[in-house]
């Protein structure tokens, strides 16, 4: 009776602190539109907003947090809508850059260049100004940048969603195509679309949910680390990526015990080519 009674307690306490979360956080709040305006109009041999080097001013908050996000909280936020890649070197090199504005900078510098335009880029400056890269953010990057990388795009049928070898068939299709030369993000639309979740739409008439998987997309090392969130990528098969890392190019599409997936090749790195 009594731990009845303390579940039901706690039951009541999460869905109180949920509603909390949900009413005083809007995690699409808007952004900063000053911020953005500073942004648009940056142009090189500008100031860089100093709302980018340290956002948003220094102060530590310890209070509670619930977990939900708020887009436009964080500079990283700010810094993927950035594609002038002047303000990206300027983030980068900017001893004042605080560790998260210097990683979103990296990150969707290589996104827009490439791991082998980040690799130049470091290697003129330092010939220029060694004494930079006692900073360790560069000192790692330099050090990451002496693995190989392949840059990928992956898709997924599990298991339990289609029966193998229909899985393998379609993204055979699918893998057809891109090597055709179909853009990926044209080639997934029409394959997803051709596999909807037809149970789950049952129980939702609004769900948009579909049978291939849009799974990952960056760039990872042999052993999966992915340098654009430094972090390790734990839904890729391990010998998936060994295979990878040998074909180096193209389409493949390769079977596991959780189902097919289907890999595309956008770009391989190694650092003695670039």
């Amino acid at each position: 009776m009594v731990r009845a009674l303390l579940n039901k307690i706690m039951r009541i306490f999460i869905i109180f602190i949920l509603s909390i979360c949900l009413i005083s956080s809007n995690t699409f709040a808007d952004y900063d539109t000053s911020l953005i305006k500073e942004i648009k109009s940056w142009s090189k041999g500008d100031a860089i907003p100093k709302r980018l080097l340290k956002f948003p001013d220094g102060k530590i908050d310890t209070g509670f947090k619930c977990g939900m996000r708020v887009i436009g909280s964080e500079a990283r936020d700010y810094i993927h809508e950035i594609d002038n890649e002047d303000l990206l070197t300027e983030l980068i090199f900017d001893y004042r850059s605080q560790a998260d504005t210097f990683h979103a900078a990296v990150s969707k510098l290589i996104s827009l260049k490439g791991m082998g335009y980040i690799s130049r880029l470091l290697r003129d400056r330092r010939k220029k100004d060694p004494n930079a890269f006692s900073r360790s953010e560069l000192a790692i990057l330099i050090q990451l940048l002496q693995s190989t990388y392949v840059s990928i795009q992956v898709a997924r049928i599990t298991n339990k969603d289609m029966p193998l070898n229909n899985a393998e068939s379609v993204l055979r299709k699918m893998s057809k195509k891109l090597d055709e030369g179909m853009q990926w993000k044209e080639a997934y639309r029409h394959f997803s679309e051709m596999h909807p979740d037809l149970r789950d739409r049952a129980k939702n008439p609004k769900s948009i949910r579909t049978l291939i998987c849009y799974l990952f997309d960056s760039t990872v090392s042999p052993i999966g680390f992915d340098i654009l969130t430094y972090s390790t990528v734990n839904d890729l098969p391990m010998k998936h990526l060994k295979e990878l890392f040998r074909v180096k190019h193209g389409t493949h599409v390769f079977r596991d015990i959780e189902g097919v997936y289907l890999y595309h090749i956008t770009n391989y790195y190694d650092e003695k080519d670039s």
